[in-house]
């Protein structure tokens, strides 16, 4: 926005060089891109500030909006024009009604559209002083009648435009929706096919102009021009944004409309426009003026309170110094309902973008000057970060998980139904549901997951499917299922994968791949950790292979599982069969950990070892066998471990080799042989007797 100094000066006599004028407007919240001289000829120049108007101030796009700025900056009163008062006197005796008729059909694009006609015009040259105002803010001279729009326009903020009665199809303008592929001719010779979206001043057959945007050729005014029809509106921001930028038409007019125009105003322009053309282009007024106004906008009138003003910016302003502010806006004190404290007030037609309490408070702040705000500092305590226990129970596992070589995926919490059916077995209650979306982003994420093995999954493929050869992953988040009359439940849960060749380490063969017990040991890795043993039992669900997986208790409550994946889910994503999973319930996990963590001395005497190797039925659980050693062993067992399982052809059939790890320790002395022997032919007596193992020779 252009605003002309010597134009500037003729609203308020503000006393300030242009370099202070441009320090005060930008400290004021509008900011001076650039001040140039302008060349007007004959020798002579004019200053000229171009402004930086950002969309809330729509009202700066005018030399009397800036003039009103200015002077509730420097605390001095605007000297405006005021047309309607002399209009009544300029007016002839012919009523406006017998020369057009206006009629609205979208009176929620078009709140408020006013005619006036003025007879007898004799377009021709603008005088020197009006081309040079035009000239001085970038528009181009055209003819006085045309001049005098864009002058009002740059003036008030309001955009007119004049249209040739004698151009129009009858007396009657319409402002209606165009017609589905209606055609119209703008004025800067750019041809359109309107779509029924766009709102249009028509005649009785066509188009006569682009609401809000631009006229059209087929009625602009030239010197063969009589009677002017003078249209000043108001049309819906929203609508005007869209049309310009949907047909690529942008003009002066749109720029303003796009960012709401003071509907108060729209017939004072008009006033002013039509006592200018009578000026400069002669005429003869017609009496009265169509005015199509639909009140509909609600009151804006709302409570504004000085404790919260110095609240807000941190100031010590008095109520007498504020309420000088909100009066320099314009603002009406509408009734003072605390003394000194709280105001009902009304802010003015032409700042429509102030409806609440903080927008003020921001206007006192700009006027004040934001460089009198003092700086200071937060008085406020920082209380340090305090993690749940579910929380920190997370962190530690996904750190115990990388530290065994998984790297972290992360995956969408949508699936596709046929997943969560399949998956749907896992932490929930009996007869757990699905937890549908009513909105999905697409048919394949409808449902929300209820168990993060298919992200996992889907991972794992797209990375193999890649050249990627062996993959340790795991995710942690939230499963989601739905009890009946319950409503929908969340759980976390930590969960890994593993398949392919195993990564080089001198505790397994070069090449040999992941396996049951690989995912076991990271899951045992992770109880242990905690400090909490899980006992395992043969775990049914379907998307597990029956013959290699588990489930963990602690307790009577199952709070994981593990297994290898079963083949026709591997199969349908053209994986290898040896796919190891587990979910860990981390909720159920973080629930066992023992409140506080007690200290033990290190045992003054040491442990004695012992292996022992079994053959045993292929039914036989190991969690069985080392319930049945610890029951055997008494108080002097500590640890049993399985660490080798075997079946081949060199057993038996229907037989496997299971190898145990034993420590026997005692708290008052070191075991001999001769104590210990005993209690492991014991052991192998009752594994023997109720179970029918033999010692592996």
């Amino acid at each position: 926005m252009k605003i002309q100094l010597d134009w500037l000066k003729t609203y308020i006599d503000h006393g300030l060089s242009a370099k202070k004028l441009s320090d005060l407007l930008t400290m004021g919240g509008l900011e001076i891109e650039s001040r140039e001289s302008v060349d007007l000829g004959g020798g002579r120049t004019t200053e000229v500030l171009e402004l930086n108007v950002t969309p809330n101030r729509g009202y700066c796009l005018s030399h009397i909006g800036v003039a009103r700025e200015v002077g509730a900056m420097i605390h001095k009163k605007c000297k405006l024009p005021a047309p309607d008062k002399q209009l009544t006197k300029a007016m002839g005796t012919t009523p406006v009604k017998k020369r057009i008729t206006v009629v609205n059909e979208e009176p929620e694009l078009c709140p408020r559209y006013t005619a006036m006609v003025i007879e007898n015009v004799k377009p021709g040259p603008s005088p020197k002083w009006l081309a040079d105002r035009l000239k001085a803010v970038g528009l181009r001279p055209i003819n006085n009648v045309v001049d005098v729009t864009n002058f009002v326009m740059m003036e008030y903020g309001q955009p007119l435009h004049a249209f040739d009665i004698a151009r129009l199809a009858g007396p009657k303008i319409v402002i209606r929706r165009a017609r589905k592929g209606e055609p119209f001719a703008a004025l800067d010779g750019t041809e359109l096919k309107l779509s029924t979206d766009a709102l249009v001043i028509a005649d009785a057959e066509k188009p006569v102009a682009l609401a809000g945007i631009m006229g059209g050729a087929n009625s602009q005014v030239d010197e063969s021009t009589q009677t002017v029809v003078l249209e000043s509106a108001s049309f819906d921001p929203v609508a005007v944004r869209k049309a310009s930028k949907k047909y690529g038409l942008r003009s002066d007019s749109s720029y303003r409309f796009e960012r709401d125009v003071d509907i108060e105003a729209v017939a004072t322009a008009s006033s002013r426009a039509a006592l200018l053309i009578q000026e400069l282009a002669g005429g003869d007024i017609c009496k009265g003026r169509v005015d199509i106004y639909f009140k509909s906008r609600k009151s804006r009138r709302f409570d504004f309170r000085i404790s919260r003003t110095n609240q807000v910016l941190g100031t010590q302003l008095g109520a007498k110094k504020i309420v000088k502010y909100l009066k320099g806006l314009g603002v009406t004190i509408v009734k003072e309902k605390k003394t000194g404290e709280c105001y009902l007030v009304e802010p003015p037609s032409s700042r429509p973008t102030l409806t609440r309490e903080i927008d003020l408070i921001e206007e006192v702040a700009r006027l004040d000057g934001y460089d009198e705000v003092e700086i200071s500092h937060p008085v406020a305590s920082v209380s340090p970060v305090r993690f749940s226990k579910i929380q920190s129970a997370v962190r530690q596992g996904k750190e115990v998980l990388r530290n065994l070589g998984y790297s972290e995926a992360i995956n969408y919490s949508f699936i596709e139904d046929d997943w969560s059916q399949r998956f749907l077995d896992t932490f929930g209650d009996s007869s757990p549901a699905v937890v549908r979306l009513d909105n999905p982003i697409s048919s394949d994420m409808n449902t929300m997951r209820p168990s993060l093995l298919p992200g996992l999954i889907k991972s794992a493929a797209r990375n193999i499917n890649r050249g990627q050869k062996n993959l340790q992953i795991f995710e942690q988040g939230h499963i989601f299922f739905s009890k009946k009359g319950k409503g929908s439940h969340e759980i976390a849960c930590l969960a890994a994968l593993a398949t392919g060749p195993y990564p080089n380490s001198v505790w397994k063969d070069s090449g040999k791949p992941f396996d049951f017990y690989d995912l076991k040991g990271a899951l045992e890795t992770l109880a242990e950790h905690f400090q909490v043993e899980l006992e395992y039992q043969s775990s049914q669900r379907s998307f597990l292979d029956p013959g290699q997986s588990a489930e963990g208790f602690i307790g009577n409550r199952c709070i994981a599982y593990l297994g290898r994946l079963a083949p026709a889910l591997a199969t349908q994503w053209e994986l290898s069969p040896n796919i190891y999973v587990f979910e860990l319930n981390m909720e159920a996990l973080a629930a066992s950990i023992p409140e506080q963590t007690r200290f033990k001395s290190i045992p003054k005497y040491p442990e004695t070892y012992r292996d022992i190797s079994i053959l045993v039925d292929q039914t036989v659980q190991a969690q069985t066998i080392s319930d049945l050693i610890r029951q055997t062993s008494g108080p002097l067992i500590r640890r049993v471990e399985l660490y080798d399982q075997y079946q081949g052809k060199r057993l038996p059939s229907g037989k496997k080799s299971l190898t145990f790890a034993l420590s026997f320790q005692s708290p008052e002395k070191t075991l001999t042989d001769e104590e210990v022997n005993p209690i492991f032919e014991k052991i192998v007596g009752s594994l023997s007797d109720q179970l029918g193992a033999a010692l592996r020779e």
